[in-house]
């Protein structure tokens, strides 16, 4: 457990200072369906843990996953699609990849049935990963792959946006398949 903290120490350390270093308004608002989004130079970040390897990020899931960071702590709201307002988990994802200029759909069903196929031991930073809900009958839940086996989504009523390994218990037992826009 400590070697994860400090992993994602790390990995926000570094992503902050890469958000920081290049204007989110040079990126044009990109609709996924109209175009494929134009390959993005890759860029370093320096890890500090000799025993991780070092990661590599396009830009725009450099962006995606700055937000998806960004919004740890923000409460659950059903239907919400802003840090302001809260999140549900297919409004964190809409969010986190609005501001990397793609749209994608706004519901975690038109996400799932949208996105391209990934397959799970071949996931990105950025990636979406779905997994069936508890809820209801035909409910699914969404979250952001961050890499190393973590992702960041919104967990539900009286929650918060937080990080979860993707071995968790429910995780692996309710787990239905992987998207990328990218």
């Amino acid at each position: 457990m400590n070697r994860f903290k400090k992993y994602f120490s790390c990995l926000i350390s570094c992503m902050m200072l890469i958000a920081l270093s290049f204007s989110c308004a040079a990126h044009k608002q990109i609709d996924h369906k109209q175009q494929v989004p134009p390959p993005q130079p890759e860029s370093s970040l320096q890890n500090t843990d000799r025993h991780l390897p070092p990661v590599q990020l396009s830009q725009q899931r450099e962006i995606i996953a700055h937000y998806a960071i960004q919004s740890i702590g923000i409460p659950y709201k059903w239907g919400g699609q802003s840090p302001e307002t809260g999140f549900d988990c297919s409004g964190l994802a809409s969010y986190t990849y609005k501001k990397a200029g793609i749209v994608i759909p706004r519901n975690s069903k038109a996400q799932l049935a949208s996105g391209q196929f990934v397959e799970k031991n071949k996931l990105q930073v950025g990636d979406l990963v779905f997994f069936k809900g508890t809820q209801k009958k035909g409910g699914l839940h969404v979250g952001i792959y961050l890499g190393d086996g973590v992702l960041i989504h919104a967990p539900g009523k009286g929650g918060h946006v937080s990080f979860e390994k993707l071995d968790h218990p429910y995780f692996k037992k309710y787990y239905i398949g992987s998207r990328q826009y990218l």
